[in-house]
C-alpha cells in the first residue's frame, strides 16, 4: 500500500490518498506524521484506491482513539473520508460513529464523493 500526503497551506488541506491494502502501519505513521508536523485545520481521507476487506471494526476503533487523542491540537478542524464503495463506505461510517463515541475535538464526516467531502471541509460555517 502506499499512502500518498499533500499539503495545500493556502487552503489549510492536507489529502491522504490510499492505494491498495491498508496496513495498520501505514495508517499509523501517516496519522502521526500529520501530527507531527503542523498540522492543517482539514484533513482529508481518500479511500476510493484502498482495499479494505481485512480491516476490523477493533482497529478502526483503536485508529480513531489514538485521532481523538493526537486531535486535540486541532480543536475545530475537520477530517473528511471519500470512500467511493459499499465496504469502504460502511467502514467510514463505523469510523465515523466512533468518532462521535470518543468525543474527537474536530469533526469527522464520510462521503461517496470526493467533491462533497472538499465542499464540506472547505464550507464557512460562520454565516
Amino acid at each position: 500500500m502506499a499512502i500518498k500526503i499533500t499539503r495545500d497551506e493556502g487552503q489549510d488541506l492536507t489529502k491522504h490518498d490510499v492505494t491498495g491494502p491498508a496496513s495498520e502501519e501505514e495508517m499509523y505513521e501517516a496519522l502521526e506524521n500529520f501530527y507531527n508536523r503542523e498540522p492543517t485545520s482539514f484533513l482529508l481521507w481518500d479511500m476510493s484506491h484502498a482495499e479494505v476487506g481485512h480491516v476490523t471494526p477493533s482497529v478502526l476503533e483503536a485508529f480513531v482513539q489514538r485521532a481523538a487523542m493526537l486531535g486535540a491540537q486541532r480543536k475545530g478542524g475537520r477530517t473528511a473520508v471519500f470512500a467511493p464503495y459499499d465496504l469502504q463506505f460502511g467502514l467510514g461510517r463505523m469510523s465515523e460513529t466512533f468518532a462521535e463515541l470518543k468525543s474527537t475535538p474536530f469533526e469527522f464526516r464520510v462521503f461517496r464523493s470526493r467533491q462533497h467531502a472538499l465542499e464540506w471541509l472547505m464550507a464557512d460555517d460562520s454565516s
